[in-house]
């Protein structure tokens, strides 16, 4: 699919969660409140469009350019998931401090989903890149199988990662109840029913932060590799990477 088709798919998306954020507000706010929020909401939705828009035309012809539009149009579910909280600003039964409680939790963890999907594509990258680099990379031509090399680095990864016991699955689903129900008895019951809220859409923004954070790290480690080999990798057409790849390999 082309950068334009994946634009006019987010494109949707960003109107979606826009819509949501003003649906939301019918049920939580004034009719003047909600008004606010959505106009708000159509607003970004519109900035972050046309970011996404720009960013198609910096020569996604080029693999680190197509990673970063891969990131930039990942904004998309995080926006969605920000529409899912954004109601909350115009709620005048939950305090400000609050408000402001539920807000640094989500950056919070958005900014640590970004960090751990960055620092886990690093670490697979470390331990399984150039074995992934002799299958799927030919320097001669400039040929890179990108994705299948991530699949395999995935694979690899996932090979040798322990499996969680049911003991700390059952710890942490304990935990995630715990941080869910708690606030009932220490906040009022709005402030409480916002920060589950809040509790239930972290989890969604976190993984979508992560998939950013993956994306960039994955364009850091392709530029460095372009500077290391002197090459300028391009992103290359469906059907004849994996076999292009392949022969320059066997010339080897």
């Amino acid at each position: 699919m082309s950068p334009w088709h994946l634009l006019g798919c987010v494109t949707l998306m960003n109107l979606f969660g826009a819509g949501l954020a003003w649906a939301l507000a019918d049920d939580l706010v004034t009719p003047a409140a909600q008004g606010e929020a959505g106009r708000l909401a159509l607003s970004a939705a519109a900035l972050l469009t046309a970011c996404q828009a720009a960013m198609c035309l910096l020569k996604p012809d080029r693999l680190a350019h197509a990673l970063l539009l891969r990131a930039g149009l990942v904004l998309s579910l995080v926006w969605f998931f920000v529409c899912g909280i954004l109601p909350l600003w115009w709620m005048d039964e939950v305090d400000l401090p609050v408000k402001w409680f539920v807000l640094l939790s989500l950056a919070v963890a958005g900014g640590a989903g970004a960090f751990l999907g960055a620092r886990r594509f690093h670490a697979r990258w470390l331990a399984f890149g150039e074995e992934a680099l002799a299958r799927h990379y030919d320097r001669e031509q400039g040929l890179l199988d990108w994705d299948a090399l991530t699949r395999q680095l995935a694979k690899r990864a996932n090979a040798r990662a322990p499996s969680l016991d049911r003991t700390r699955v059952a710890v942490t689903a304990a935990a995630v109840v715990f941080l869910l129900v708690a606030p009932g008895y220490v906040f009022g019951a709005a402030a409480a029913a916002v920060i589950a809220w809040g509790g239930l859409i972290a989890p969604g923004l976190g993984w979508s932060a992560a998939l950013i954070g993956a994306t960039l790290a994955q364009a850091a480690a392709v530029r460095r590799l372009q500077r290391r080999d002197g090459v300028l990798l391009a992103v290359l057409p469906q059907g004849m990477p994996r076999k292009r790849s392949r022969q320059g390999q066997r010339r080897r």
